[in-house]
C-alpha cells in the first residue's frame, strides 16, 4: 500500500519529514551565548509543551494539515487532509484520514500489528511489529516507507529532541489561532524552519505548526492546525484492534529495494 496521488503526481520534494528530522536540522544553528528574557521564555513555552504532551497516558487530537509538493517545473502544489489521532500509551493507537479529494484511510496499531486500510477501496495491509508507539511509527516511516504526519509531536521523546534545540527558540509575539491567545515561538536553523503557537492559559497546548523546508527546492512547506484536543478520550479497546470488512483484499505494503551495489 502506498499513497496513491505520489504515483500519479510529478514531485521533487515531499515535506514528509517530520518535526523530529526538522529538529535535527534547526540544531546545527542553535545561538550560543546570552539569551534575553523573551527567548527564556520562548524556550520554556516549548519545554512544558513536549513535557505535557510526553506525559499523557491518553489523548486525541484532530489536525487539519496542508503540505506543499514541488513539481518537476518548480510549481509548488498544496494538498491537504484532515487527521484524528487518538492515542493510548504505551502501545495502542488510531489514526482516521481523510484527504481533500475524498480518499479515507485509517491505521491501527495493537501493539503487535500495524494496520492500514483504505476505507472506499476496500483494500489492507499489515505488518507484524511488536512494540511501544515510537517503535511502531519509527518502523513505519523508516522501514515501510510511508507517511506519518506529527507522530514525532506526539513521541515519549519529544522533551529530549526538544531540549536539544531550546536554545534556538524566540518569541515572535502574542497571536490569537483557534479562538485561543497563544505565544507564537520560532525556531530557525540553516535549514529548516519550524514556528509553534502555544496555548498561554491552561495545558500548553500547541494550536499551530508550521514547517517550512528552507534549503528544498521551492522551499516546501508543511502546515497543521491542532483542536479537539482530549486527555480523556472514552475510546473502547475494539478502536485499536484491526478487523477486515467483509468482501476487504490484502495488498502488501511496497517497501523500495535497496540499491544494489555495482
Amino acid at each position: 500500500m502506498r499513497d496513491t496521488r505520489e504515483a500519479h503526481t510529478p514531485r521533487r520534494r515531499h515535506p514528509g519529514m517530520g518535526i523530529a528530522t526538522a529538529v535535527a536540522l534547526v540544531l546545527v544553528a542553535a545561538p550560543f551565548g546570552a539569551t534575553s528574557h523573551a527567548e527564556e521564555h520562548a524556550a520554556k513555552r516549548v519545554e512544558a509543551m513536549a513535557s505535557f504532551l510526553a506525559k499523557a497516558p491518553r489523548l486525541s487530537v484532530s489536525a487539519d494539515c496542508t503540505y506543499d509538493v514541488v513539481q518537476h517545473s518548480g510549481e509548488k502544489i498544496e494538498f491537504g487532509e484532515k487527521r484524528v489521532m487518538t492515542l493510548r500509551r504505551p502501545d495502542r493507537a488510531h489514526i482516521e484520514v481523510t484527504r481533500r479529494d475524498g480518499i479515507r484511510r485509517n491505521l491501527v496499531f495493537d501493539g503487535k500489528q500495524i494496520a492500514v486500510f483504505d476505507l472506499d477501496q476496500k483494500v489492507y495491509a499489515t505488518a507484524a511489529k511488536a512494540g511501544t508507539l515510537d517503535v511502531a511509527f519509527d518502523y513505519y516511516k523508516n522501514d515501510l516507507n510511508m507517511r506519518l504526519p506529527l507522530s514525532e509531536l506526539l513521541a515519549s521523546d519529544l522533551p529530549k529532541q526538544v531540549a536539544a534545540i531550546a536554545g534556538s527558540a524566540r518569541l515572535v509575539g502574542e497571536e490569537t489561532v483557534n479562538g485561543v491567545a497563544t505565544d507564537h515561538v520560532a525556531l530557525r536553523g540553516d535549514t529548516a524552519d519550524i514556528q509553534l503557537w502555544i496555548a498561554q492559559a491552561g495545558d500548553p497546548l500547541p494550536q499551530r505548526l508550521v514547517i517550512t523546508y528552507r534549503i528544498a527546492e521551492g522551499q516546501p512547506q508543511f502546515e497543521a492546525m491542532l483542536s479537539s484536543w482530549n486527555f480523556t478520550p472514552d475510546v473502547p479497546d475494539s478502536a485499536f484492534t484491526f478487523t477486515p470488512a467483509a468482501g476487504a483484499r490484502e495488498i502488501p505494503f511496497l517497501v523500495p529495494r535497496p540499491a544494489t551495489q555495482p
